[in-house]
């Protein structure tokens, strides 16, 4: 599912180097290709694709279509939603410029840092505003749109670590007036 309200899309993965036919019993969409598709028959656009390759060094082919029988988007997509095949990481696509490793500010720069080295600094000053604040004293400016790597319910630790380890009431999350998943 994608997004705050539930909206349903299936996920197909396949080899690189095979393709289904155009028959709707050569692929996985049961479409059949091989005749002119009714008007929103389908939703597909070049978005809902990609090409990824996986740590094996492995190469697939994804594709992230609206679910039909979802009754929240019942076969449309949103905005965000029709895109998310393009947001999974591909060395050469529009993710490749996402961070691989933590940074920290020091001074005027950002700096490449260790997991290790962030986690530190991140649990000292958490400590420390905790043993003098409380909960309260922490706070966080945060969003949620959903999808592929994007929003804090998709990323489960993030929800945790705010409500439940450090228990802070002070979470502004823009698009939303509380949190109330």
């Amino acid at each position: 599912h994608f997004c705050i309200v539930g909206c349903g899309y299936h996920v197909y993965k396949w080899d690189a180097n095979t393709e289904g036919g155009r028959a709707a019993g050569q692929n996985a969409l049961g479409v059949d290709f091989t005749r002119q598709v009714p008007p929103l028959a389908i939703t597909m656009t070049k978005a809902m694709t990609n090409t990824i390759t996986d740590r094996a060094g492995r190469r697939w082919n994804i594709m992230i279509v609206p679910d039909k029988g979802c009754s929240v988007n019942s076969g449309l997509s949103s905005t965000r939603g029709g895109k998310m095949a393009s947001y999974m990481y591909a060395h050469d696509g529009i993710a490749k410029e996402r961070l691989q490793n933590p940074r920290v500010n020091r001074g005027d720069q950002w700096l490449n840092t260790s997991w290790e080295a962030a986690l530190a600094l991140y649990a000292g000053l958490t400590k420390k505003i905790l043993d003098t604040d409380g909960p309260s004293g922490l706070l966080y400016d945060c969003f949620d749109h959903g999808g592929a790597g994007g929003g804090f319910e998709n990323t489960w630790g993030t929800g945790k670590l705010m409500f439940s380890a450090l228990q802070t009431p002070m979470v502004r999350i823009h698009n939303r007036p509380a949190y109330n998943s």
